[in-house]
């Protein structure tokens, strides 16, 4: 059975892909096609290997020989009925929003946690998939999802930690390629890719996606602008943040400009490097022939006002 595994990352329109994926479950089925999304994933199969590996009980390596051998069970059940892929998107495997910030680096535990799943997939041909997005509004984005779940606004020295936090894109790629080194791995810049499930998909498979699958016109789990989030902070009792907030529109920016340049030619230096050929260990999904998804414009340009504005606001 092939095996894709669509890794996210959070906050690049992974839940716009899952929810494509789940309205067209019928007809992708209809092509040999299984479609496993968080409902899934987080119902109890993968319990035992999306757990923190710095914190592990017998218990926890209990229950991940039980998954391992869950998934195993269930793709022999779907080879027997007729399947020949199975899509398997689930953000979390890599690590998740909270640990990222907690930790303020970059999906620290992707090879740990990947190294725990891996056995399930011994023997089955698998091709990997990763969004990645530009470091400062991905982590923007993070941190606006986090004020919403109750979290305060992230102080100087956060924003500065993360600015210079070591790890790229270009390591959680090493670490996937490393886990899986037989994979087919294709990564893909959000900014260029949103809005554009089908291809997204095609890309996934290997094989054009059967025509007259399902578009939905909203965006999914967006990021929050910072009126909304004044309100949140406000209503949870923390006036002092919100009035930091007071009087700001459109979409919250919390990095001073000093970050924001470097967070950009950071990932500016990753999409070079992926367009190089990212040393062999990934294929680069690149609609822009030779842009780094729509970043790498005269800084101040029109057009790069114009796509950042429409972007800041895309979860």
């Amino acid at each position: 059975m092939d095996i894709c595994l669509h890794l996210g990352a959070h906050r690049t329109g992974t839940t716009s892909l899952q929810r494509y994926l789940n309205l067209n479950r019928k007809s992708l089925s209809d092509h040999g096609v299984a479609v496993w999304g968080p409902k899934r994933t987080r119902a109890g199969l993968l319990d035992g290997v999306m757990k923190n590996p710095n914190h592990l009980t017998a218990l926890d390596h209990k229950l991940a020989r039980r998954s391992i051998g869950q998934v195993k069970v269930e793709q022999k059940r779907l080879r027997q009925k007729g399947y020949g892929t199975l899509v398997i998107s689930e953000e979390n495997l890599i690590g998740t929003m909270q640990l990222n910030l907690t930790e303020q680096r970059l999906y620290p535990q992707t090879y740990a946690r990947l190294k725990r799943l891996a056995p399930a997939f011994e023997g089955e041909a698998v091709r990997i998939a990763l969004s990645i997005r530009s470091y400062d509004t991905h982590w923007t984005s993070q941190m606006a999802h986090r004020i919403k779940m109750g979290a305060g606004l992230p102080d100087a020295e956060m924003l500065d930690r993360i600015a210079t936090q070591p790890r790229r894109w270009r390591h959680v790629i090493q670490d996937i390629a490393e886990v899986f080194p037989n994979a087919n791995l294709i990564v893909w810049p959000f900014e260029s890719w949103v809005g554009q499930p089908e291809q997204l998909v095609s890309a996934m498979l290997g094989w054009p996606v059967p025509v007259g699958l399902v578009r939905f016109a909203e965006r999914c789990n967006a990021s929050t602008d910072v009126s909304t989030l004044r309100d949140i902070l406000r209503d949870g009792g923390d006036r002092d943040a919100a009035q930091i907030l007071a009087g700001l529109t459109g979409p919250f920016q919390p990095f001073p400009q000093l970050h924001k340049d470097k967070l950009r030619d950071d990932y500016r230096q990753d999409i070079d490097w992926l367009q190089a050929g990212a040393d062999g260990l990934a294929t680069y999904l690149d609609p822009t022939r030779g842009t780094s998804g729509g970043f790498d414009r005269p800084k101040g340009s029109m057009t790069n006002d114009i796509e950042e504005s429409r972007l800041a606001g895309t979860g």
